[in-house]
């Protein structure tokens, strides 16, 4: 999943688009049926947003997202979060345009799938039935339906329009121009879109039998349905052959309610449950360099793969000790990132190294000075980045020692040595090349560092595989 911070700020901008009215039953759709497949949370964000659209409107005012988080009273993430299933679930369209720093929003609501597109929907369907089981599934279904009343016996007798009127004989016409705006209809629904990224057709028509099935067979409709059931039940190109095999009626096309309950079935029969509908969460680090670093990675080589894998607000978070960043912290990191384009793991060198060099905080100015003379150098990775500020060291080091400059004080609780004035002077383990000790024997417990600490509890993550 995409990373919050650098796509959406407080201080963001966006408009709501209706593109029609929502009527009282699409709200009862909302909560019965769409409700328990997203949270409540994404029903209020939706709620809300339509809201804001004055009654026979298609546009709502302009605001920052901070009012949405105050009405909502829910954290950044959890908002951005609530988009996003929104953004799949079909139900919200999202556009968006930067103009300098600024970051504007287009929000376009769209009406949820009726009842009975709902229904024979063959994935949120299915999600729903997984979610809320037989009983309750069956109560909605009832809820949304109605036996018809037969019309045997009956003669239409309805008169058409010229029946009833006088042809019009007038000479003027109504005249439509931009400024009478766009008249208001009932809004429309745009379901869940599905793309065949993950499933390769080719290699599925290709291995089909054409004394099995005919590749005619595999219309637009069964594609959509291959589409659905892979999304669900994560069926492989080859083993769909097999349930296309199975649906094949007599007169050589598909019958595509028997492919649905084939995969079902099949699914049940091995994993004795039914599928869930979960959003996705970012991919863990590659195999192979965990392997790396189990072979007796040194504390600055497992630093550097930490710096070079870790995300910037993940970086923040680990070293506030699992709290959640300032949101104006969050937002000088993005100016600084996106203004000088630096790499992810060159950014967290930097915050890194500008958290303790000012005591643990973040200063715009400070950071994007240093971040434009490491942009100058073309500094690419975490270990060259962790030079830099190691040589930069070096540099006051040196002053000090001339006595011309003062040395940084209140940089890190680890390899503390004293100034000529007897101020401590704290620096990051990674700024002394010289030989060490092992932390462990060299200080006691209350004496141990922050950054020891940090890289222990990340190499231990790392052996557990998270």
């Amino acid at each position: 999943m995409a990373e919050f911070w650098m796509e959406l700020q407080p201080v963001d901008s966006y408009r709501v688009k209706a593109n029609g009215v929502l009527s009282e039953k699409d709200r009862k759709i909302l909560t019965f049926l769409y409700q328990p497949l997203m949270g409540a949370e994404c029903l209020a964000l939706y709620d809300t947003l339509v809201t804001e659209v004055e009654e026979n409107r298609l546009w709502s005012e302009s605001h920052s997202h901070t009012q949405l988080l105050n009405l909502l009273g829910i954290s950044l993430p959890n908002l951005f979060q609530a988009r996003l299933k929104l953004e799949g679930l079909g139900l919200l369209r999202s556009f968006v345009q930067t103009v300098g720093e600024s970051r504007h929003y287009i929000y376009e609501m769209a009406a949820p799938l009726s009842p009975e597109q709902f229904f024979s929907d063959g994935l949120l369907n299915i999600y729903l039935y997984s979610k809320i089981g037989n009983a309750q599934y069956q109560r909605l279904r009832r809820f949304f339906s109605d036996t018809p009343m037969s019309e045997d016996g009956f003669d239409e007798v309805t008169r058409s329009f010229q029946d009833v009127f006088e042809t019009f004989t007038g000479s003027e016409l109504p005249v439509t121009t931009a400024e009478n705006g766009e008249p208001v209809g009932r809004a429309q629904s745009r379901g869940v879109t599905l793309d065949d990224k993950a499933f390769d057709f080719a290699v599925m028509i290709q291995s089909l039998s054409p004394t099995m099935l005919s590749r005619n067979a595999v219309t637009e409709e069964v594609r959509a349905c291959i589409l659905k059931l892979h999304a669900i039940y994560a069926i492989e190109e080859l083993d769909m052959v097999h349930y296309l095999y199975r649906s094949v009626q007599a007169d050589g096309t598909l019958d595509l309610d028997y492919l649905r309950k084939i995969v079902r079935d099949g699914y049940q029969m091995q994993h004795n449950r039914l599928p869930e509908l979960k959003a996705k969460t970012a991919a863990p680090p590659e195999t192979t360099t965990k392997q790396e670093l189990q072979e007796g990675a040194s504390d600055t080589e497992a630093l550097a793969y930490y710096l070079e894998n870790v995300t910037p607000y993940q970086l923040m978070v680990d070293i506030s000790d699992g709290a959640v960043p300032a949101e104006t912290d969050l937002k000088v990191i993005d100016e600084v990132m996106a203004q000088q384009n630096l790499p992810i793991p060159v950014m967290n060198v930097l915050i890194e190294y500008v958290l303790l060099r000012l005591d643990g905080k973040i200063s715009k100015n400070y950071m994007m000075t240093i971040a434009a003379h490491w942009k100058r150098k073309k500094v690419q990775t975490a270990k060259e980045a962790m030079e830099m500020a190691w040589a930069e060291h070096e540099k006051y080091k040196k002053l000090q020692e001339e006595g011309t400059q003062k040395a940084p004080s209140n940089y890190r609780n680890n390899n503390r040595k004293f100034n000529q004035t007897g101020r401590k002077e704290i620096l990051p383990d990674w700024f002394d090349k010289e030989e060490v000790k092992p932390v462990e024997k060299a200080m006691t417990t209350r004496e141990k560092s922050t950054l020891d600490k940090q890289v222990e509890e990340m190499k231990k993550r790392l052996k557990e595989g998270r």
